[in-house]
C-alpha cells in the first residue's frame, strides 16, 4: 500500500470515527431531540453516492470510510426514527 493509501486511510478513519460519540450517546439517552432527521437523511444519501463512487473507482479509503460511517449515521437516523415514534 503506497504512503497516498495510508493517508486516505488515515483520514477515513479520523472522520467516521467522529461519528462514534454521537451514536454511543444517542443508544445510552435514547434521546434524538436535538438531532436533525434531515440532516442525517441527506447524509446517509450522500454516503451511499460516495460508497458507490468508490466501488466503481475501487478506492479502498473511499470504499471503507463511507461504508462505515454510513452505517453508523444509518444507526443514528433509525434510532432518530425509532425513539421518536415511540417517546
Amino acid at each position: 500500500m503506497n504512503p497516498v493509501e495510508l493517508l486516505g486511510l488515515f483520514a477515513a478513519a479520523c472522520t467516521t470515527s467522529c461519528f462514534v460519540p454521537q451514536v454511543v450517546q444517542v443508544w445510552r439517552t435514547r434521546s434524538t431531540q436535538d438531532i436533525s432527521l434531515g440532516m442525517y437523511a441527506l447524509l446517509c444519501v450522500g454516503l451511499l453516492s460516495w460508497l458507490a463512487y468508490g466501488l466503481l473507482i475501487q478506492s479502498a479509503p473511499i470504499i471503507l470510510s463511507n461504508a462505515f460511517t454510513l452505517l453508523l449515521a444509518s444507526g443514528v437516523l433509525l434510532m432518530k426514527l425509532r425513539f421518536e415514534r415511540v417517546g
